[in-house]
């Protein structure tokens, strides 16, 4: 007998003051009936205490219960399965009595079948053509082991037995759930059976001889192959979709065909190349490709955008003969993605306005810079800053020159009329963006401006009479009232603006129209050239595909403004913003200007003594608190700064280099040399000396090991890491860097199922230290060939050598209690008799 605890025996304690009693009794029987009573009273109360430590009987049982996991994913043969369930059930039959079992079914999951009998047959489906592709892609054999261990009766012998052909893709599961159920004392053994029998092969691996290389570098691919018979193939290297080698190869049964191919890096930035296996016969498609990246340096990359690219010619000639590769391009020109941002080291908008990008693109441009050490530089121009409608817009806050230039320079002074329309086809969004472009309006305005916000449905409604733009306050809360709903007539706002303006005291007046939909019919071109015959110009803005485009330009013609249409509602704040500063005649400084140093960067290295170029205009901006001023022009208004940004770098330069202001620049015989330092200046570095890293793929994890070195040698401890990874769909998220040792560091991703590609950015802020890694997506291990039987069940081959036991614990409790209340029954009647 035994017991589960003897912590209840303390209140045997009870007994001494029970025994104390015994001596001040008053009870008036025979002395061998009080003692025999007051005995069975103190074994009743000691019987009680053992209840309460749940005594049991401890008895051996040779009865077991048997799980049996079966493996039917895609890389087992199904037939040889159904061979090993034909035995099985001739086992089942012969089952001592007492014995249970339970079978069920493992790829991608587990599933619960009854008999073995309902197994087969669908198996049976599946071989004839019926597939489950979803089920049978995956061996979850570890997860499924602890599943199903549920399933085990108490008071038995435990089992299990796994029949699969050991083709795991995560051994570090596997090897987890055998180290719980050996715990919880579950007899494990591992029974193979074959794996896939149809003509089959597959890419095993991509390695190239070095993951970062310079331009014009040979770089060697090792591919292994592996096939389940002797076939002919053709083996294939492809680079951005186009077959860049090929070959007639022959493959070996049984084991690693391993090929290398000498390739020339030409494209500069991260380069996926792609394994392509074409063999005469296959089973399955999916695991015939295999990818790796290539990090190639060589020339720097710069991304030139410019509305018109023919102006750049000159300037990109001057770059390429100082060995930069430059990709000029149109306003449309600009990737949409952050992965094809990462092939440039650096983006320079030369005269592009912001509403040739989604605000989307902005941010992204600032996340290149910012996250992953890119450089973004602008020319002045008259789509550049604050004219170009880049006033608080991720790219202004990248660069180190800001919109907000100084208002006693404003001149002439401008009285500015907003016709915004507010009907109901306006409301959420769109009306919250006008009334965002509105406020920022305000904000560009000097103090001698005036501003009026007329909003219309089918009546006009005055938001804001003419008034100082100096008091913003007042004018930003009238505008914050401005509410969608009604019908569109946009005529009598026309004339409402019109009256206001006439009198106006300003050298300029200027009417910004905004509407979304069809308008009642009116004399609308005839007021348009009214105003503009008394000198009032007027712009529109046609917002989405409700509104009517041939009426709003048309109005802008004839207005002598200008004429802008969009589907995004969000680019509503640029254009007014834009305009704005259009429309002031104020932000742009034309003469011949000269230019003086007065900073010291390592950019103007050289060039300290140097007469700098003049030119024959800019754009006034002023510097931020963060910039540092290199260059500024004669009359103080800064000229070139340069600024970090999270890990990159931004520039800024207030004239151009174009024929229109920068002809001097070009024309100057070491225009060419001090444009390509600057650049060198601002363009990604990613110093990775003494940062070495290994990454492997264990199941759903991509496991990055960082070893991290000072320039003897030594190991960097406790390295403050900035980590983030890039995930597809431009979704960027931090992860945690864990030190492992010394100078040794580790983190572990989850990989989403069906991501192709992952960038990760590692930064030792310290030291400046900044490397970037990529993932390829693998296909599942359970379309790889020649893989070997996890060592784990390997160790689990062997059937155990007798019949497994069991300790049975039968609880006797019930007993003692009982027992105790006879004894207390006694000892009440040995009182009475």
């Amino acid at each position: 007998m035994e017991f589960a605890t003897y912590t209840p025996l303390l209140w045997l304690l009870v007994l001494i003051p029970l025994g104390l009693g015994w001596f001040w009794s008053l009870v008036d029987r025979p002395t061998g009936l009080k003692v025999a009573s007051f005995a069975l009273r103190l074994v009743g109360v000691v019987l009680l205490a053992l209840v309460l430590c749940r005594p049991f009987w401890k008895t051996e049982s040779d009865q077991r219960h048997t799980l049996y996991l079966v493996d039917v994913s895609e890389s087992v043969d199904l037939a040889s399965v159904r061979d090993r369930l034909s035995t099985l059930k001739e086992e089942l039959a012969a089952t001592e009595s007492g014995d249970t079992w339970s079978l069920f079914a493992v790829a991608r999951g587990i599933r619960n079948y009854e008999t073995v009998e309902e197994l087969d047959e669908v198996l049976e489906q599946w071989g004839g053509g019926v597939q489950d592709d979803a089920f049978r892609s995956d061996s979850q054999l570890g997860e499924a082991m602890l599943e199903a261990r549920i399933g085990f009766p108490s008071g038995k012998a435990r089992q299990l037995v796994l029949i699969s052909d050991g083709q795991v893709p995560d051994d570090e599961a596997l090897v987890d759930a055998i180290t719980v159920l050996g715990d919880e004392e579950v007899t494990m053994q591992f029974e193979s059976v074959d794996g896939l029998r149809q003509s089959e092969a597959a890419v095993v691996s991509i390695e190239p001889s070095t993951p970062t290389a310079f331009e014009n570098e040979v770089v060697r691919l090792r591919v292994d192959i592996a096939a389940n018979e002797a076939m002919k193939a053709q083996l294939r290297i492809l680079h951005k979709g186009v077959v860049a080698v090929s070959r007639e190869v022959e493959l070996k049964q049984g084991s690693r065909n391993r090929f290398s191919f000498d390739v020339t890096m030409t494209t500069p930035g991260a380069g996926q190349w792609v394994a392509e296996l074409v063999p005469e016969r296959d089973y399955f498609p999916i695991n015939n490709q295999l990818a790796s990246t290539i990090t190639v340096k060589g020339q720097p990359r710069v991304l030139v955008l410019h509305r018109k690219p023919t102006e750049m010619r000159s300037f990109s000639r001057l770059l390429e003969e100082q060995d930069f590769e430059v990709d000029v391009r149109g306003g449309k020109g600009l990737p949409e993605s952050l992965e094809e941002m990462l092939a440039f080291d650096a983006i320079l908008i030369a005269d592009v306005p912001a509403t040739e990008f989604t605000l989307g693109q902005m941010e992204l441009m600032r996340r290149f810079v910012s996250d992953f050490g890119g450089g973004l530089a602008m020319l002045g121009s008259e789509n550049s800053y604050g004219l170009g409608g880049y006033y608080k817009t991720p790219v202004e806050e990248v660069l180190p020159l800001t919109s907000r230039f100084e208002k006693e320079k404003e001149k002439p002074s401008m009285a500015m009329v907003l016709v915004i329309d507010k009907s109901g086809s306006m409301d959420g969004l769109p009306i919250q963006l006008a009334r965002q472009a509105a406020k920022s309006t305000v904000e560009l305005l000097s103090g001698r401006d005036q501003i009026a916000v007329i909003g219309f449905d089918s009546n006009p409604q005055i938001i804001v009479e003419m008034r100082s733009a100096s008091d913003r306050v007042s004018v930003q809360a009238a505008i914050d009232s401005l509410a969608a709903g009604g019908g569109t007539d946009v005529f009598p706002s026309m004339v409402a603006g019109q009256e206001m303006l006439d009198t106006a005291a300003a050298k300029i007046k200027h009417m910004i129209i905004l509407s979304d939909g069809q308008t009642a019919q009116a004399d609308h071109l005839g007021l348009a050239r009214e105003m503009a015959d008394s000198g009032i110009t007027v712009s529109t803005v046609a917002l989405g595909d409700g509104a009517d485009r041939e009426l709003m330009s048309g109005i802008a013609e004839v207005g002598r403004g200008r004429y802008y249409e969009t589907l995004d509602p969000n680019s509503v704040p640029q254009i007014f913003t834009k305009e704005t500063m259009q429309a002031s005649k104020s932000a742009i400084k034309e003469d011949l200007i000269g230019v003086v140093q007065v900073g010291d960067h390592p950019m103007l290295a050289g060039y300290a003594e140097a007469e700098l170029p003049f030119t024959l205009g800019y754009v006034m901006t002023e510097a931020k608190s963060t910039a540092q001023v290199l260059l500024i022009a004669e009359t103080g208004d800064p000229m070139l700064a340069i600024s970090r940004f999270g890990l990159g770098t931004g520039m800024a330069y207030a004239s151009d280099l174009t024929e229109m202001w920068g002809g001097e620049w070009l024309a100057w015989s070491d225009g060419g040399k001090f444009w390509a330092q600057a650049l060198r200046s601002l363009v990604r570095k990613a110093d990775v000396e003494g940062v070495r890293t290994e990454s492997r793929v264990e199941g759903e994890s991509w496991i990055v090991d960082i070893e991290r070195t000072d320039p003897d040698g030594s190991p960097v401890p406790r390295v403050n890491w900035d980590a983030a990874v890039l995930r597809e769909g431009n979704r960027s998220e931090a992860v945690t860097v864990s030190e492992t040792g010394l100078g040794r560091y580790q983190l572990k991703l989850s990989v989403v199922a069906g991501e192709d590609r992952i960038s990760l950015r590692l930064h030792d802020r310290e030291s400046d230290k900044l490397k970037v890694l990529h993932y390829e997506a693998s296909y599942p291990a359970e379309y790889r060939l020649g893989s070997e039987v996890p060592e784990a069940l390997q160790n689990l081959a062997e059937p155990p050598s007798e019949r497994i036991t069991t300790s049975r614990h039968r609880p006797v409790g019930h007993w003692f209690a009982w027992a105790a209340l006879g004894c207390f029954l006694g000892g009440m009647v040995l009182r009475r008799i």
